[in-house]
């Protein structure tokens, strides 16, 4: 019975602290979740603030995810092995802006050689054209030498002419100092105003304006085209033709051309020939020009006619 009574008494206590162990265990589950959730709003406003400063606040929870760890690379006996060498390639950026640059450099350096080709290139038209000029100036200069040349002669020859023809009482129709009077046509009787007309014109020869002697010559055949010294007046103009700038060599030939198919027999015809081969050989004509220069040889050897020394000496230079 006693033994009843303490069982009931143990049973009552138990049943009584119970729920206070209930309530004990509640409050304490309570206090850990109240814990956890204190600690979760502390972590997240570290986190901002490290979002916002920079910094990162490990959390102190240990059941909340912890944060990868770096462990050591396991070498497996490789440790002894070289470090990789560090590349020291260039970016792509860079790459580029070198390509770039040696292909500028190349395109200047192909400019620059195009660039002494054309001045080699005008330094050598300039070389020719200047030993043209010279070769234009030396046959300009030659030209006149010989143009004066037969002006002094066919002064000579008229003045001796004159003398002659003034001694046979004929001195009216040989003016004295007039190189028409030893080429004049012969059987051609002077017509008047011709004389002063022909004297007129080679005085401007003489004075050398030969583009007013030209123009002079030509009014003077207009006007007396049979006259007594139209063949030396086609003489005069086959020269002038050749002195002129610039010069004009078919209108010589057909000067020197007339003067020995209408006046064959005339002095001047000698000194026509040379001449018209000299025009053929300015003409680019070598055969037709040499051509000439042997009838001079032939025809005239045995005169003393200036003509066929000179044409002896022009085929000894030039042929």
């Amino acid at each position: 019975m006693q033994y009843i009574s303490k069982a009931l008494v143990t049973g009552g206590l138990v049943i009584m602290t119970s729920p206070l162990c209930l309530m004990a265990s509640a409050q304490s589950y309570v206090d850990v979740e109240a814990e956890r959730a204190q600690q979760r709003t502390s972590t997240t406003t570290d986190t901002g603030a490290a979002g916002s400063s920079g910094t990162t606040t490990a959390p102190s929870d240990p059941y909340a995810s912890q944060p990868a760890k770096a462990y050591p690379a396991t070498s497996y006996g490789l440790n002894s092995a070289p470090a990789a060498p560090v590349s020291s390639a260039p970016t792509v950026g860079s790459t580029a802006s070198t390509g770039q640059g040696g292909q500028n450099l190349g395109n200047l350096f192909f400019q620059m050689q195009q660039l002494q080709q054309e001045v080699m290139r005008l330094n050598g038209k300039v070389e020719e054209q200047a030993h043209e000029l010279r070769k234009l100036k030396d046959q300009s200069l030659q030209r006149y030498v010989d143009l004066d040349k037969r002006i002094s002669d066919g002064s000579g020859t008229g003045t001796a002419a004159a003398t002659s023809v003034a001694a046979a009482g004929s001195a009216s129709a040989a003016p004295a100092g007039s190189a028409a009077i030893a080429g004049s046509s012969s059987g051609a009787t002077e017509q008047a105003g011709e004389g002063e007309a022909y004297r007129a014109a080679y005085a401007l020869v003489r004075g050398q304006q030969f583009d007013g002697a030209v123009k002079a010559f030509e009014q003077f055949l207009r006007d007396y085209p049979a006259g007594k010294y139209a063949a030396n007046a086609h003489y005069w103009l086959g020269e002038l033709f050749l002195v002129v700038e610039p010069q004009d060599l078919e209108s010589s030939r057909q000067s020197f051309t007339l003067l020995l198919s209408q006046y064959p027999q005339n002095s001047k015809a000698p000194d026509a020939m040379y001449k018209l081969g000299k025009v053929y050989f300015l003409k680019g004509n070598r055969d037709r020009a040499k051509e000439y220069f042997d009838r001079v040889i032939n025809e005239y050897s045995s005169s003393n006619s200036s003509a066929v020394k000179l044409s002896k000496d022009f085929i000894a230079e030039n042929y």
